[in-house]
């Protein structure tokens, strides 16, 4: 499970110009200050040695859904970089997340336009993995690109990518069986 805010989201910045290093601040609906963000790893070949801003294009259409609240999330969030990249296609669907599942549910093919998308994912220290995926929110790179990825490096990259993905699952694993065995008790 993750943590996925991307409604919530007003701006940021991240910046990924040292090699290793993504760092910045996301400001969040309903919630006072900022989250820091201090990651080791770099962003997809897309983002890597750029730093740049986050802001909202479009107002998030509204839904039905009740609205969670976010008391326990750490304003550190320091730990890994999953994915971060601004290349990801998506399909955009301009309807409330309720009637597209209605519409689905009822073996509709709600209508959509291919976007790109920013998608964030991060292994926070405090709170477990993040994810924004949102055709709403876009990136505006400042000044020059740092660095460029090398093959090898955006391999390397990518394997750590999906060894902290292996680790979250496996520690949500272990946090199922061990919910599973105090309910047993």
């Amino acid at each position: 499970m993750a943590w996925r805010p991307e409604r919530l989201i007003k701006a940021g910045q991240l910046d990924n110009t040292t090699l290793g290093w993504t760092v910045g601040w996301l400001e969040l609906e309903g919630i006072d200050q900022r989250l820091q963000l201090k990651l080791a790893g770099n962003c997809h070949p897309d983002l890597a040695g750029w730093k740049f801003n986050i802001h909202r294009v479009e107002t998030e259409i509204p839904s039905t859904d009740t609205s969670p609240t976010y008391s326990g999330i750490s304003l550190d969030q320091s730990g890994h970089v999953g994915d971060i990249t601004a290349d990801q296609m998506i399909k955009h669907h301009d309807i409330p997340d309720d009637e597209l599942v209605r519409r689905l549910m009822a073996g509709e093919k709600p209508p959509f336009t291919w976007r790109k998308c920013l998608y964030l994912e991060w292994y926070s220290n405090a709170n477990g993995r993040v994810v924004i995926q949102s055709t709403r929110l876009e990136v505006e790179r400042i000044g020059e690109r740092a660095f460029e990825l090398t093959k090898d490096q955006w391999k390397e990259q990518s394997r750590q990518n999906a060894d902290e993905l292996g680790h979250f699952m496996a520690q949500l694993g272990d946090a199922l069986e061990q919910r599973d065995a105090e309910d047993d008790a």
